[in-house]
């Protein structure tokens, strides 16, 4: 957000005006007095966030206008705030305006890059001194969110190679275990086959030595293949919600908060498999009248519900902060919405989702493994958990797109990653009722498309029972649109299209 010339200035005042405080990205400052003490502050919140814009020379007490101020002053000690009060520096535009006839200093603040975050007040300190701007204030950071900065900045977390002191190779399932050994042997093109169980697992991070030298697991080992995680980690589950209405904490109809709710436990392939069976057990699965009789049709596609729900376990945060965070799945009567514990990790920006293969893994040895743990789906097939290429939101926008729904909403902050699915709206055509028109044109579709049917199998594709499906076989044979195959009171009797 830039200000670069008085049309773009009285806009933005226009819009504090109308909210009666300062917003998210703009900050006014009187220095009727001279430079605020404060700036620093500002330029630190405005680089660690997304950017912004201060203005010097604009009361908002008394209704936001404009304040005598010496220019000269306040343009030398912004310029001072950016370059010397602030660790690393930063290079800020500074624009002298008028505004009611009066001149103005402009000071437009830069999103920090990445490696460069957080950007702190050097005399506080990094620990007491970054800031983030939240609403129309500067806020002093939380240790957690420092902590995430600098993993962003060294652009390699390792939390997920952490070992985990208590626990033993027998918290290991085998069966998880073995079909990953026999698909990581088939694949590594021979450089995996003189190595030892022990020794392979050690090279991928499933295990590390402790102090005394013994073989123990690491998260991202007992995540992907411990029968229960939980023994540790108690809150690195799924927690699923179903809501009866669309704001958290009211009461339904029967005067319940919850429709449902449960605690997804045990290793990371199990919680995908049975987190998307609760959302499609509490979701409807609607018919539609189209083409061929009638197709069933969730409220969401549950190939994208996978996908969403397997992103927010491999990307989450598994710093020791954020370790009494579960990922969250809550179902409301308008949206779907996943949650987990940290946000995008690395370069990877809002804007960068689903395009281009972009990926940025903060836990790479977990992604690493996933990719080779099979497992059955919730469909039966049989596959692997992840494939790690950036496919994962590509994935989900192409369902979305396949079931006439929007793309999903995302939203990132310091602390966590969230994607909203949007319930499905029906159109006119898709959501019509059978009538006598519509079944006979539908039945004829339906057996336009094959070399004959019986009217059990029709009365399954239709949703209809077979007494009255007969009933409307009996008229298309009678004018002659329907041909008969069979005896008529056989139990094997085809129809086909005379068309």
């Amino acid at each position: 957000m830039h200000i670069t010339n008085e049309e773009e200035l009285v806009s933005a005042v226009d819009k504090m005006r109308l909210a009666g405080t300062d917003l998210t990205e703009y900050e006014l400052k009187s220095a009727s007095g001279g430079i605020p003490k404060e700036t620093a502050e500002s330029i630190s919140a405005f680089a660690n966030s997304s950017g912004g814009v201060i203005v010097f020379g604009i009361r908002e007490s008394g209704g936001f206008h404009a304040v005598d101020i010496d220019t000269k002053s306040v343009q030398a000690g912004a310029a001072q705030a950016a370059r010397e009060l602030v660790e690393p520096p930063q290079a800020v535009e500074i624009l002298v305006l008028e505004f009611e006839g009066k001149p103005v200093v402009v000071v437009n603040v830069p999103e920090a890059p990445v490696r460069e975050k957080p950007c702190y007040v050097k005399k506080y300190g990094q620990i007491n001194g970054s800031y983030i701007r939240t609403g129309d204030g500067d806020h002093r950071m939380s240790l957690y969110e420092i902590d995430r900065f600098i993993e962003n900045q060294l652009r390699a977390a390792r939390n997920d190679i952490a070992v985990v002191k208590e626990a033993e190779l027998d918290d290991f399932d085998n069966g998880l275990l073995e079909g990953w050994f026999a698909r990581v042997r088939a694949t590594s093109f021979g450089r995996s086959a003189t190595m030892s169980d022990e020794e392979l697992m050690a090279n991928r991070r499933v295990i590390d030595y402790d102090e005394n030298g013994v073989a123990r697991p690491t998260i991202a080992g007992l995540l992907s293949f411990a029968e229960y995680p939980q023994k540790y980690y108690p809150r690195l589950n799924v927690v699923f919600t179903s809501y009866p209405t669309s704001r958290k904490g009211e009461t339904g109809p029967g005067g319940q908060r919850f429709s449902d709710t449960v605690n997804i436990d045990g290793p990371i392939p199990a919680m995908v498999v049975e987190t998307v069976r609760a959302v499609s057990r509490n979701m409807k699965h609607g018919a539609i009248v189209k083409g061929a009789l009638r197709e069933n049709v969730p409220d969401y596609p549950l190939p994208a519900v996978r996908e969403a729900v397997a992103n927010a376990l491999m990307h989450r945060d598994y710093s020791v902060d954020g370790q009494g965070t579960p990922v969250t799945v809550d179902l409301y009567p308008d949206r779907l919405e996943i949650s987990n514990p940290g946000g995008l990790f690395g370069i990877l920006t809002i804007e960068k989702l689903g395009t281009g293969g972009a990926t940025a893994s903060r836990n790479q040895f977990l992604s690493r493994i996933l990719e080779d743990v099979p497992y059955a789906d919730y469909d039966g097939r049989v596959g692997r958990v992840v494939e790690n290429r950036g496919s994962g939101y590509p994935t989900i926008n192409r369902e979305l797109e396949e079931a006439l729904m929007p793309n999903p909403i995302s939203r990132s902050s310091l602390d966590g990653f969230q994607i909203v699915l949007r319930h499905r709206k029906m159109t006119e055509q898709e959501g019509k009722a059978y009538s006598k028109s519509n079944v006979e044109d539908a039945i004829l579709a339906f057996l336009s498309e094959r070399e004959s049917a019986s009217a059990s199998e029709i009365a399954k594709a239709s949703g209809i029972g077979v007494k009255t499906i007969r009933e409307y076989i009996s008229r298309l044979l009678d004018d002659g649109t329907l041909d008969a195959i069979g005896t008529r009171n056989s139990p094997k009797r085809r129809y086909r299209f005379n068309g």
